[in-house]
């Protein structure tokens, strides 16, 4: 039954299971944004920085897309995602998974807004010891008649490291009935929380070239690099990755499902409509906003027909 709704995730229908589960929860409130993981920092005011402030240096940091590490006026850097020939729309995707990762509760998935960039900027202040990368870097971007171009300012995260997360089976355990290792419970939730999220945007490319770091302690694992998401449609053997990982999956947040049971469209289109990108294109098309809800409702029909043969306590494992 379980493998059954998920494959047939083209429908918004949930399964009795899900519909009796879902009348017996109290539905989480939006209530306080989380700050983000590690710092004091509100994830609104993150925003307001990376979106506004003043650049101080670009230097180039990605493979398959033009991303540059932005310094700032303010001591806060980004990674700038800008808007390339060979991935137009990547950038709108990294702000969208954002944007839904806020109505989920999360604290991991680092902040990203929109932010124009211009060729006169970066060309001026181009890091020294890359300026041999200029000529490509322009290029590589799709630019407007007025040699600015749209970007998604993405949030800095400093101290990363990067521990063999790609090697599933080193923590797979965790997420069914094995023992999580002193210290792990927090970063078992992440990964646990990964394999819904990664579904629910159809982000497929998650666990592959070090996307998958966790902070200097080793104890929380970032969602970062969210551009491959909301294919549309989401080809058959990227969907079946991802519901090989959730399926995999036996454990989960119960404040993370419960979110994702107040998620709606209207939620997601009011939250979508907050990033300044609003004024000039949609974050999402209406398919891709559809797809979202239709996997939603496969995730919550998987995790209610669980609850139902092993109970609440056992699948709902961590907070």
């Amino acid at each position: 039954m379980r493998r059954t709704c998920l494959q047939a995730s083209a429908s918004v229908t949930l399964t009795a299971a899900a519909v009796i589960w879902l009348g017996s929860v109290a539905i989480a409130e939006p209530g306080p944004l989380p700050r983000f993981v590690g710092t004091d920092l509100e994830q609104d005011e993150i925003l307001e920085v990376i979106s506004s402030a003043d650049s101080r240096s670009f230097k180039p940091v990605g493979h398959s897309s033009v991303v540059l590490r932005m310094r700032t006026v303010e001591r806060v850097t980004a990674a700038l995602r800008i808007r390339s020939h060979e991935i137009q729309d990547g950038y709108r995707y990294e702000i969208a998974a954002y944007r839904i990762s806020r109505l989920l509760g999360l604290d991991n998935v680092p902040p990203a807004v929109y932010r124009r960039a211009t060729w006169k900027e970066i060309n001026q202040r181009f890091h020294e010891d890359m300026l041999d990368r200029r000529r490509a870097i322009r290029r590589a971007v799709l630019w407007d008649e007025d040699g600015s171009a749209p970007a998604a300012a993405v949030y800095w995260i400093k101290g990363l490291r990067s521990v063999g997360l790609e090697n599933k089976a080193s923590w797979q355990s965790w997420l069914q009935d094995g023992d999580i290792p002193r210290g792990k419970t927090a970063l078992a939730r992440d990964l646990s929380t990964m394999t819904v999220f990664d579904l629910l945007i159809g982000n497929w490319d998650r666990v592959s070239g070090g996307n998958l770091p966790t902070d200097r302690e080793r104890q929380r694992a970032f969602l970062r690099d969210n551009d491959r998401a909301f294919s549309t449609p989401l080809l058959r053997g990227r969907y079946e990755k991802l519901l090989k990982g959730f399926t995999g999956t036996k454990r989960f947040s119960k404040d993370l499902i419960l979110h994702l049971a107040a998620l709606d469209e209207a939620s997601i289109r009011n939250e979508l409509a907050r990033d300044p990108s609003q004024q000039s294109i949609p974050l999402l098309s209406d398919a891709q906003i559809a797809e979202v809800l239709n996997r939603r409702s496969a995730i919550l029909s998987y995790i209610a027909a669980l609850i139902q043969e092993h109970g609440e306590a056992e699948v709902l494992f961590f907070p």
